[in-house]
């Protein structure tokens, strides 16, 4: 039997969803004061709820001074307000489309932040960070275009898989890995994702957002075993 916030979450996007597709038209969205430009081919940074959830998240984290990668940035909202609280951001996206996007949004709001065209970390080898933060492709499923890449991350999350491996020699001495992702995707899978990778879960957090379960999860490399001390 369905539980009531099941119900209650089936009958909220039933309403929210063709309301949420009218305002991504616009050209225009406002978040936080800021405004950002916005293309229907890019992750939207308001009417997707888990953005501004995870810009809350990482306004309670020291970013000053940090060198903040955002990967899959899409609009380019997470490192725009990480890099207004001084962090150095570099944002990269596999969308040509989110790439020029946030860099016109970066602009607008007179912030400094290198945006760069990337799969993965595939443009970004032999640079490390201070802080990978990456809003998860939800679904399992293949993408069939560039901005399905925002939802869908592959049959068995392939991509969540390479991310994970990736931000091992990514990180910087001391660096911290923090995503989100929604309770859909299947808590204990994803993280199972990044300790495989030999990272470290070192704080989890949980947000309701209109009848939706937000996991907030950081980690950070693992200590090496003994053996590789001595490499």
């Amino acid at each position: 039997m369905e539980s009531a916030r099941t119900v209650c979450r089936r009958l909220f996007h039933r309403v929210y969803h063709p309301y949420a597709l009218w305002q991504i038209a616009r050209p225009t969205a406002r978040l936080y004061g800021r405004t950002f430009l916005t293309d229907p081919e890019v992750f939207h940074p308001v009417f997707f709820l888990s953005t501004p959830v995870f810009v809350d998240y990482l306004a309670t984290l020291d970013v000053g001074g940090k060198r903040l990668l955002d990967m899959g940035t899409g609009s380019g909202a997470i490192g725009l307000f990480a890099a207004a609280r001084g962090a150095q951001v570099t944002a990269c996206d596999i969308n040509p489309r989110a790439v020029a996007l946030a860099g016109e949004n970066a602009r607008l709001n007179h912030v400094e932040m290198e945006v760069v065209e990337s799969d993965l970390f595939a443009a970004l080898r032999g640079r490390t960070f201070d802080l990978i933060c990456f809003n998860l492709p939800f679904y399992r499923g293949q993408p069939r275009t560039r901005f399905d890449a925002a939802l869908f991350g592959g049959p068995d999350f392939e991509t969540v898989r390479a991310f994970a491996a990736g931000c091992r020699d990514a990180l910087a001495a001391g660096g911290a890995v923090a995503v989100i992702f929604s309770e859909d995707s299947g808590r204990d899978d994803v993280v199972s994702l990044f300790t495989a990778a030999g990272l470290t879960m070192v704080d989890e957090r949980t947000v309701r957002k209109y009848f939706e379960l937000f996991h907030l999860v950081r980690f950070q490399r693992a200590s090496p075993l003994p053996a590789e001390q001595h490499r």
